[in-house]
């Protein structure tokens, strides 16, 4: 029996799952059995919603390995969203650890950076990917949300890049504060101006100009 617990934002358009497993697969292995796996998941449900599957280890009640993102923000996260969701396995999860702020940070910044890996910035940023942490923060400060950008032709769209730029700011920022949000609606609620973009909806100056706020603030925070 796959062993698996759904987690995220009641919203979500897809369906985040972690798969419970004694050895994580190695990338390319990993799609492989996501997608093996995918039809027996999807069989509990009745919408069609996409099943987008992480794999991690869970010793003592506690996820210690994800191959994708925190294991620390992961194991809270289900924690915290576990009872939005149906759920056709109990919560395999028993407690939540404290969260490390310095890996939030850097996963923020190396996914922000990401997302401009083909625009004008591209050899800046695929130079600071390769980089420390601070490398990342010196592209950043490179960069400005209040201005639209042309990402390229890319499978990502636009609304579902800049939701999933204020996700991470919003998290990294509120966590540097001791709070920690693991939904689109906590984000929301605890940075307003983020609502058209976690929405996914066109981006107003407002918005941009709040996303472009906070990233100051994540680059005054990260090396205060």
């Amino acid at each position: 029996m796959t062993l698996f617990n759904i987690f995220g934002s009641p919203s979500s358009i897809d369906r985040d799952i972690l798969v419970f497993v004694d050895t994580l697969p190695e990338l390319e292995a990993s799609k492989t059995l996501a997608k093996q796996l995918a039809p027996t998941i999807q069989a509990h449900f009745q919408d069609a919603k996409s099943p987008n599957i992480n794999f991690g280890i869970l010793d003592n009640g506690v996820i210690v390995k994800t191959l994708k993102g925190i294991p620390d923000e992961t194991n809270n996260a289900i924690l915290a969203t576990y009872n939005f969701h149906l759920q056709p396995h109990q919560l395999a999860v028993t407690h939540p650890v404290v969260r490390d702020l310095d890996a939030k940070n850097q996963r923020a910044a190396r996914v922000i950076l990401s997302f401009y890996s083909r625009t004008t910035h591209r050899e800046g940023v695929k130079q600071a990917l390769r980089g420390d942490f601070q490398a990342k923060c010196a592209m950043l400060s490179q960069l400005n949300f209040s201005v639209p950008v042309d990402f390229g032709k890319q499978a990502t769209p636009e609304v579902d890049i800049y939701k999933s730029i204020a996700f991470q700011l919003g998290q990294s920022l509120a966590l540097s504060e001791g709070v920690e949000l693991y939904t689109k609606e906590d984000i929301v609620s605890y940075f307003p101006l983020f609502g058209a973009a976690l929405r996914r909806e066109p981006i107003i100056p407002e918005c941009r100009q709040a996303l472009e706020h906070a990233k100051q603030r994540f680059l005054d925070i990260s090396f205060a």
